[in-house]
């Protein structure tokens, strides 16, 4: 046997053939006939690697459809995940959108709180003239603070310390007020945490849908990492080339054994005793030509022939154990390349039922995507309330902080009508006791005046000739009169004159 793709490879002698030389007699040409008989123990793997082939031709088109199946149907999730996003990204943008509204309108709220916390600080700090008359509580009394109203009243006393312009407001007004912004700004804070719960779920579900086809589950083993040493793996196309190159020369290589056995049989056919001796040398179980028993003469042969036929076979004995080996060696790569023919369809069929369960899950989000929608217009609802609330309150704190102001504007003017209403006072008193002397002075001169006429002529004239003409002078006096008196006289007068 001879072959130009086995070279044989030194080995220890196994038998005498291996350090045998010259003609081979009875004896090596049987040991020749159970190698070959031996090597011929190599049919399985060859019948192997037709089974190899046949399957593969069948796994191969199964990976094909698969794959194919598998790519239409990868497209339309990752299309289905892309608008799942698109419409998360959506509503969290939606969201942000009137948060910054929100935001917005939370900063005028503080500016306008500000304002007004300012301007109750500017009350606190102001301490009421005591020019206007204000008492002061005794140190005894209990300490409430004093809360401002609106008709200016204190509303309860304060423990010895001098009243401010603060103890003259009603604080309960703009506390009223704030607390409903808390509510407010509390309601809109639980319609976003609900915004946020609906898209934290949806988030969970598409990342839910990302692990299954990133085949991250628990269940499943953890995929080797590749290491820089790692040789690339194979395209099936290349996979099914080697198989068939496999497959071919394993034909090859059988073949090859047969005809080296073929030879070893003819050569005993053409030896005297040469198959009582095969038969004894094999084991009984095994079978072997049944030619060589049979009492058919063989065909003649001349000795050159023979001589030829010899030295083939001596030829070809010395391979017979590399080419089973290399029919071994062909078919451990064959059952290589088979698993991992095998790997690619279990990843086809694992990939295939991965997506199945993300299409489910998919189904599973659109069911509850109006939930989501939803949950947006109910958001943006609520907000559009609470905005229209929080501005009008807003502008109620604007207000209490222009009243507030007016307030304290008020108070200095109050202060300057004070001054002013002392000087005038001054001045009237300064006129009526100016005006009091010069009455006074008139009326003891008109005094005066009477007795000196009556002493000169009183005792000539009679008392009925002129009533009174003896009597005092009338005096005029300058007081001073409320107005509340004015009023009620004024009042008397009127009912008088009905």
């Amino acid at each position: 046997m001879s072959s130009s793709d086995s070279s044989p490879s030194p080995s220890p002698p196994s038998s005498p053939e291996a350090s045998f030389h010259g003609p081979p007699d009875l004896e090596r040409l049987v040991l020749h006939l159970v190698s070959a008989k031996r090597a011929l123990t190599s049919t399985q793997y060859v019948h192997r690697a037709n089974e190899i082939i046949t399957g593969s031709c069948v796994l191969i088109e199964e990976i094909a459809t698969i794959n194919a199946k598998n790519g239409f149907t990868r497209r339309g999730v990752d299309e289905q995940i892309e608008t799942l996003e698109a419409i998360r990204n959506g509503i969290n943008d939606a969201g942000e959108k009137v948060d910054v509204e929100f935001q917005q309108t939370i900063a005028r709220l503080d500016v306008a709180n500000d304002r007004l916390q300012t301007t109750l600080a500017g009350l606190r700090k102001v301490l009421i003239d005591p020019s206007l008359g204000q008492p002061v509580p005794p140190a005894s009394e209990t300490s409430t603070q004093g809360e401002l109203s609106s008709d200016l009243e204190i509303s309860g006393p304060v423990k010895g310390r001098q009243r401010t312009l603060h103890d003259f407001v009603d604080e309960a007004n703009h506390e009223e007020v704030l607390a409903s912004l808390r509510g407010f700004i509390d309601s809109y804070r639980d319609s976003q945490s609900d915004l946020d719960d609906n898209v934290g779920r949806l988030s969970e579900s598409i990342a839910h849908v990302t692990e299954i086809l990133l085949d991250r589950n628990k269940d499943s083993d953890p995929p080797k990492r590749p290491t820089p040493y790692d040789e690339p793996p194979l395209l099936i196309s290349a996979i099914w080339l080697d198989m068939e190159a496999h497959a071919s020369d394993m034909a090859g290589s059988l073949q090859s054994l047969i005809s080296h056995y073929d030879l070893c049989v003819s050569v005993l056919k053409h030896t005297e005793g040469g198959g009582e001796a095969a038969k004894q040398a094999l084991p009984a179980d095994v079978d072997i030509d049944d030619s060589l028993y049979a009492k058919k003469v063989p065909d003649p042969m001349d000795d050159a022939e023979r001589a030829e036929m010899l030295r083939v076979l001596e030829n070809d004995a010395v391979g017979v154990d590399d080419v089973a080996a290399e029919i071994k060696d062909r078919a451990d790569d064959m059952e290589a390349l088979w698993a991992q023919l095998s790997d690619r369809a279990d990843a086809a069929r694992r990939s295939q039922r991965q997506l199945l369960q993300a299409y489910k899950s998919l189904l599973t989000i659109r069911t509850s995507l109006p939930l989501y929608i939803e949950a947006l217009d109910l958001f943006r609802t609520s907000w559009a309330s609470v905005q229209v609330s929080i501005v009008a309150k807003t502008e109620e704190l604007v207000g209490f902080c222009g009243f507030y102001e007016q307030f304290h504007s008020s108070y200095k003017k109050l202060l300057r009508e004070a001054d002013r209403r002392k000087a005038a006072a001054e001045q009237m008193r300064t006129v009526a006791s100016k005006a009091s002397r010069d009455l006074n002075r008139l009326w003891r001169a008109d005094q005066k005046a009477r007795e000196t006429f009556m002493e000169d002529v009183g005792v000539f004239l009679p008392g009925d000739l002129a009533p009174g003409l003896a009597g005092a002078a009338t005096r005029w006096e300058v007081t001073e009169v409320s107005m509340a008196d004015n009023i009620e006289r004024d009042e008397d007068d009127g009912r008088d004159g009905d």
